[in-house]
């Protein structure tokens, strides 16, 4: 994280081809012997209690791998509008800097069927970062898989994850989300990286929030 920016020049080409595998790997990397991200019947039943209360459910991770120090891990939460309005908001790309915390910007610079780059700007006092991010939508899976595009200018040092939801009853729907992010280093990362992490898990809250504001009129035109 900075203000200097980091090109790789290389040819992005399409990522649909990888974004079944994306997707099988990101279920095997957050995977826990009690639980798992792709289904709400292996949440135990303290957090199915906490969900059920209209708590979010969130499971901390952090992860060396090589030269990155990675954070995140994944959050649950329950929706009160139906699959087809959260589908929706899912979907809508441009009013995602309504769901990432101090997102100021959201831009899709460039799409192509259910790929797009997703351009994000955050702010938080004299921070500015910048990043953009390669998303694949699966409507099969009504699943979102993300990662940072390093052939674009980038103050964070790789990012990675999905936004998912799944039909839950009385016609709500449980978002679920997982993520793994390494911000870069220095004194002032390690003091803010705590709060990082927070914010990136508390991602299903503010889809809420904006789902059940905003948003519900919005995507329920035309159902």
């Amino acid at each position: 994280m900075g203000n200097a920016r980091h090109r790789q020049q290389s040819h992005r080409g399409s990522i649909l081809p990888t974004a079944a595998a994306l997707f099988c790997a990101l279920a095997v990397l957050f995977a826990s012997p009690s639980r798992s991200f792709s289904s709400k019947d292996e949440l135990t039943i303290d957090d199915k209690r906490m969900l059920a209360a209209g708590e979010l459910v969130a499971k901390h991770k952090n992860e060396q791998r090589g030269a990155y120090k990675l954070i995140g891990g994944q959050s649950w939460q329950i929706v009160d509008v139906p699959m087809e309005v959260a589908w929706k908001a899912l979907s809508d790309l441009p009013r995602y800097d309504r769901i990432i915390p101090l997102a100021t910007e959201s831009e899709v610079t460039h799409q192509a069927g259910e790929e797009a780059d997703l351009s994000i700007r955050q702010q938080w006092g004299p921070v500015d970062v910048r990043y953009v991010l390669q998303t694949t939508l699966d409507s099969d899976r009504r699943a979102l898989m993300f990662r940072l595009d390093h052939s674009k200018g980038h103050d964070i040092r790789a990012g990675w994850g999905f936004l998912r939801i799944r039909a839950y009853k009385e016609d709500r729907t449980l978002v679920s989300f997982g993520a793994l992010v390494d911000i870069g280093d220095g004194v002032f990362v390690s003091i803010i990286r705590p709060a990082v992490r927070r914010d990136l898990l508390r991602i299903p809250s503010y889809f809420k929030e904006h789902v059940e504001g905003e948003g519900r009129m919005l995507y329920a035109d035309g159902l």
